[in-house]
């Protein structure tokens, strides 16, 4: 029975009623140790009995074992796991070792476990429960938050109990948490009364609330202390609950009474790295340690013994066992154990064993570690990986091997997403290496980590200093740090520094790699455009996409792909962009890359944007922006912030266009080195709104960031800024009036010379208006932007307008009227609507919103994937749901677009499966 917790208790029933109608729902109980999270996890178990239950129990010596907590969930169900897509069966069952080791992106794993979640709510709704998440393993963690924060429709409610505040606990910092407070002298004399059988007095009451903080374990564990004449206030119970007491404390206490006997074998249970009562009861036989001191433990309620486990009654029992030791009394136990565990597959306790009982430094126990840390990573447990390399280091003999495997952990801990942890390694190890090959290593390592964490600047320095200090000795790898170093510049923004590594690269005397080739074009091509030499720029990209084709062993990373992808559509060659990103995408939707699917939307979402296909560019930008949240990815969320905010300020969702604009801001903070797009994102909503001063500080701040000592002469270049200037009345610099007509040469992009065009017209005599803006519309034809023509439709008409030319005026007015309806952009065509309305024109009624656009973002993605022919569970595997939630959104599409069935969609909606 439950006291004081009406509340709590409601919301759990709540969940549980929701998820019998088919929605999911997940709430982190957080508190400190004995406040009643398990007893209330028990409570929602008591109150399922219709459903199917789950659970899963964190256990501080596996903390270390690559997927030992996930393993509680996925063993009872493995006659299920042949029902996953096979890709994610291989990668679950070698995770926790019911199959070989699947070295494969660790998101792999986290999406198969989100799968085998919703096989198991297919035919009843499920509760998984999720004691003590403080101490689970950090795959494990990780793979459960990943799939917690992906339901919406299966019917699942997920309770997970965690001792660690929201900040302490990054994996499910997203998920909504409940923190229970203390019980009141109400429910604690309740509670006692009913544990008890005896009426408590109200100032002893008083005094057990005030000592114990109202924690009810604490408080139950206090009664063994008291009599009963003392619980009824019949004798005084002075000191007993002295301030402060917590249920650690008493525990210690507890462990304090026992017989040393019992101490000693109770440190042995706290010590084992498994709930096996085996390897204690045989380490405590070398010991000496008799079996009644067993015995002992159970009957004062620390163990249960079941069969061949013990468990403890408290998880604080452990803790306070192993602080009651001093450090010899634990090494020794950890010895004896590791000496009892010879078995082939307890090799890795035994290293983590040994480990824990080595004083100073020992290059064996080192060594085993190592194949520790292999295991897991086999497994693709890369944050047990580190932890395990992190200690091998600290145990090794000399510098070089210490950095070695410093660097080794700094390279899995960036494939599980630690970064800040992968960096501080990699400084250490830099630190620590004398040899030349090692340091380019680690400075290889270390420029990934800036890079991915917002210092590609930084990153592209380290780059080129690797690359100075190989000099002639090898110069294959010089030239593919050289073009690191380049394509870090790029993400940067600084397409000079780019260009000379790429240039540096390119001049070393050897056989350049597919991957030299590819990013030396894309550098070269990209820096000729900025640099105004477009004809030349488009000449260098035309052989990218070719390159970047490639298969085979030659083939590039599929990262510089997706540069190359993304490079087309900033050099207006979009639809080349997205004819090499889709496949991309597919691929590494198919292989479940969930760590580079995020910057894979971002160049295809680029190319859907300029193509006027807005629906499919908010869809992409937005499974960005989630997927990057969930791998912690910060470069790619902001890039994929920038796309989302990019589309909302031409669609004018202000509210939505500015938070998510303010959230890319933000991760663009100082010390950081991200291009200017969120910026200029922003500036474009503040633009179409009138706000023209608005939108001249944001891309002056965008330019500052990066340049903070940046010349007048790059502050104005960006043509937006141009139009601002030439909208408010400002007289254009200098500088603006040399990028218009730099831009209106033959050598330039058929869009900058139709944007220059606009602008030159903006600013035109009323005699030549209709020169300006009638050539800037011939090289829209080229350009194929639909938004940018439509600008220029609506500053022709407004010129016309203005120019007394009302007729004339309607003409370019309705052009770019239709075409802002067509793209959703609400804001543009309201100004065109008022700028008709000024011509005398009768307007007709504001259209409702286009079909596709009623849909939200994750029902676009599955409409999109069932139009190109995929089935329920494909659409699933492909957009990392359940088979349930597709049903779901896909009940919700036939709703919104008024259809019944696949083919109707498809049919009625051609655009969906394009491409």
């Amino acid at each position: 029975m439950l006291f004081g917790r009406t509340d709590e208790t409601h919301r759990i029933d709540e969940l549980l009623t929701a998820a019998r109608q088919g929605h999911s729902g997940v709430l982190v109980l957080r508190g400190e140790a004995g406040i009643g999270k398990t007893a209330l996890l028990e409570y929602a178990i008591g109150a399922a009995p219709d459903m199917r239950i789950c659970s899963i129990r964190g256990w501080e010596p596996e903390r270390e074992l690559a997927f030992a907590g996930l393993a509680q969930f996925v063993l009872p169900h493995r006659h299920r796991l042949d029902d996953l897509p096979p890709a994610q069966s291989r990668a679950l069952r070698g995770a926790v070792a019911l199959g070989p080791a699947e070295s494969a992106d660790r998101f792999s794993v986290y999406v198969a476990t989100l799968g085998l979640l919703g096989l198991l709510a297919e035919n009843a709704p499920v509760l998984l429960t999720v004691d003590d998440a403080h101490v689970l393993d950090a795959p494990s963690a990780e793979a459960l938050a990943f799939s917690c924060r992906r339901l919406v429709a299966e019917g699942i409610v997920v309770l997970v109990a965690s001792r660690l505040p929201e900040s302490a606990a990054p994996s499910a910092g997203a998920l909504l948490s409940l923190p229970l407070t203390r019980l009141d002298e109400d429910a604690a004399a309740r509670l006692v009364a009913q544990r008890s059988g005896l009426r408590p007095h109200r100032d002893l009451v008083r005094q057990l609330v005030r000592g114990t903080g109202g924690n009810p374990m604490a408080l139950l564990e206090t009664l063994n202390h008291l009599s009963p004449a003392q619980l009824t206030g019949r004798q005084p119970a002075p000191g007993l609950v002295p301030a402060g007491t917590t249920a650690a404390l008493l525990f210690e206490r507890r462990v304090a009474t026992l017989g040393a006997p019992a101490r000693a074998a109770l440190l042995l249970l706290a010590a084992s790295s498994s709930a096996r009562l085996s390897a204690a009861l045989e380490a405590a036989e070398i010991m000496q340690i008799p079996r009644d001191a067993f015995d002992e433990l159970e009957a004062e309620r620390l163990v249960t013994f079941d069969g061949p486990l013990a468990r403890f009654s408290h998880p604080l029992i452990a803790t306070a066992a192993l602080s009651a030791a001093g450090p010899g009394q634990r090494r020794a136990a950890h010895r004896v154990l590791a000496a009892v565990l010879i078995s082939p597959d307890q090799a890795d306790e035994r290293a983590m064993h040994l480990a824990e009982a080595t004083l100073g430094t020992n290059e064996k126990v080192a060594d085993a570690l190592e194949q520790v840390a292999g295991v897991s990573r086999a497994r693709s447990g890369y944050a047990a990986a580190v932890s395990a390399l992190e200690r091998a280091a600290a145990l090794s003999e000399d510098d070089s091997s210490r950095a070695r495997r410093l660097y080794l952990a700094a390279a899995d801990a960036q494939l599980a997403g630690l970064n800040a942890r992968a960096r501080e390694m990699l400084i250490a190890a830099d630190g620590l290496a004398r040899d030349v090959r090692m340091r380019v290593a680690v400075a290889a390592g270390r420029s990934r980590v800036e890079a991915f964490s917002g210092h590609p600047a930084l990153a592209h320095r380290i780059l080129r200093e690797a690359a100075t200090s190989l000099r002639d000795e090898e110069p294959v790898r010089r030239a593919e740090l050289l073009t690191d170093s380049a394509m870090a510049a790029l993400l940067a923004g600084d397409s000079r520094a780019a260009m000379a590594a790429a240039e540096e690269a390119e001049r070393i005397p050897a056989d350049p790699s597919a991957s030299t080739r590819l990013v030396t074009r894309l550098v070269r091509g990209i820096t000729l455009m900025h640099l105004g030499r477009h004809r030349d720029g488009v000449l260098m990209l035309s052989g990218c996409a070719a390159l970047a084709r490639r298969t085979g062993p030659d083939r590039p990373p599929i990262e510089y792909m997706l540069l190359g992808a993304a490079a087309m559509s900033w050099t207006g060659q979009h639809k080349i962009g997205r004819d090499m990103a889709l496949p991309l995408v597919d691929e590494l939707r198919g292989g479940g890359a969930l760590g580079l699917l995020p910057f894979g939307l971002y160049a295809l979402g680029s190319a859907e944007v300029r193509a006027g296909r807005i629906g499919a560019a908010q869809a992409a930008a937005t499974e960005a922006v989630e997927l990057a949240e969930a791998t912690g990815d910060v470069l790619w969320r902001y890039l994929g912030l920038s796309l989302l905010t990019l589309v909302e300020a031409i669609r004018g969702d202000v509210d939505a266009c500015r938070e998510h604009g303010r959230t890319a801001l933000e991760l663009r903070q100082e010390h950081s080195d991200y291009p200017r797009d969120a910026n200029e994102a922003v500036a474009l909503l503040e633009l179409s709104l009138g706000r023209y001063t608005e939108a001249i500080e944001c891309l002056r701040q965008g330019v500052q960031h990066l340049h903070p000592d940046a010349s007048p002469d790059l502050v104005d270049s960006n043509r937006d800024m141009i139009e601002a200037y030439l909208r408010s009345g400002r007289e254009l610099t200098g500088a603006m009036r040399q990028v218009i007509a730099d831009h209106l040469g033959p050598a330039n992009l058929a869009i900058d010379v139709a944007v220059a065009r606009r602008l030159r017209g903006l600013a035109a005599a009323a005699t030549n208006i209709d020169e300006c803006f009638e050539s800037a519309l011939k090289e829209h034809v080229a350009a194929a932007i639909p938004f940018e023509t439509a600008r220029t439709h609506l500053a022709y008409g407004e010129r016309l307008r203005r120019a007394g030319r009302r007729v004339d005026a309607r003409i370019q007015l309705r052009l770019a009227l239709e075409m802002f309806e067509r793209l959703g952009a609400t804001v543009w065509s309201e100004r065109t609507r008022q700028e008709l309305t000024a011509t005398g024109e009768s307007i007709r009624t504001r259209p409702t919103a286009l079909p596709l656009e009623r849909l939200t973002a994750q029902e676009y993605q599955v409409a999109r994937a069932v139009a190109h022919g995929a089935t329920n569970r494909e659409a699933a595997s492909a957009l990392f749901l359940s088979t349930k939630t597709i049903e779901f959104h896909l009940g919700n599409v036939y709703r919104k677009l008024s259809v019944r069935t696949r083919t109707e969609l498809a049919v009625q909606h051609p655009e969906l499966s394009a491409g």
